[in-house]
């Protein structure tokens, strides 16, 4: 594999809130357009890398970030310095809120905003200057069908956002992050709180995308990193363990016996 086919290069990384290691050493590669998966145990540094990666880590306080992370060759850090955010000129991010809109991010939850469907997808594009409503519907229809939602509200999108059901609101979540064209989309635990189905119409949207850009999947369902991700991390303990084939890591032959016993379900 030769280095032009990564979108993402990341060396070292290592993150820590004051005194507590969220992320140690962790190095990698993520392939364009592929769907990369993260797995491990609550709490082993799996949002945190998310939030690196999209840099709305800058906005904790005494948060201290070492290593590289490049996008397209681009250091997107401040490497060893605490708050990064106050350094930006030294990093490759001249525009932190220009960058931030390269990546996409679901949370665990639906995170709508108070305004009708429509305005929720069309505010991040009207942020960016775009006024022209022509414009702003294609964008819309676009994106709400992206989401597979687009037919279940394409009469009501004067409705408030708030007023659907769990599995719509994260399904107009994820339209609101591509309503802004991402090079990368990030999903953490986007299926936490919605129902089997949905998160099945869900998948096979992620399927689609993935030609349109990297998406890097954080789930703790073991079966749905293995339906989706290309290849998979596992992170323990802070620690990046391995990286390997989705398939090689979920059939038993992964390099560390951690990484078999996890996926086994022995702990965890």
């Amino acid at each position: 594999m030769v280095e032009s086919n990564f979108k993402i290069n990341i060396q070292n990384l290592g993150v820590s809130y004051g005194s507590k290691v969220a992320l140690r050493d962790i190095s990698m590669d993520i392939e364009a357009n592929e769907i990369f998966g993260i797995i491990g145990p609550a709490q082993s540094g799996k949002t945190t890398f998310l939030r690196t990666l999209n840099r709305t880590i800058d906005l904790e306080r005494d948060v201290t970030v070492k290593g590289t992370i490049k996008m397209d060759n681009s250091d997107i850090l401040v490497a060893n310095s605490p708050t990064p955010s106050k350094k930006l000129k030294r990093s490759g991010v001249k525009d932190i809120y220009g960058y931030r809109r390269r990546i996409g991010m679901v949370a665990p939850l639906p995170v709508g905003l108070p305004m009708t469907i429509y305005d929720n997808v069309a505010f991040a594009p009207r942020q960016g200057g775009v006024k022209d409503k022509p414009e702003l519907d294609s964008i819309v229809e676009r994106c709400l069908t992206q989401a597979a939602l687009w037919d279940e509200v394409k009469d009501r999108l004067n409705t408030l956002g708030t007023k659907l059901s769990g599995g719509q609101q994260q399904r107009l979540t994820i339209a609101r992050a591509l309503s802004h064209e991402p090079e990368v989309l990030c999903l953490d635990e986007f299926s936490i709180a919605i129902d089997p189905v949905t998160t099945m119409r869900i998948e096979d949207v992620l399927k689609e995308l993935k030609s349109k850009m990297t998406i890097i999947l954080v789930t703790n369902l073991l079966q749905q990193a293995r339906r989706l991700a290309k290849r998979t991390a596992f992170i323990l303990n802070s620690e990046l363990v391995e990286v390997d084939t989705t398939e090689k890591m979920f059939s038993g032959q992964a390099a560390d016996t951690r990484t078999n016993e996890f996926v086994a379900g022995t702990f965890g």
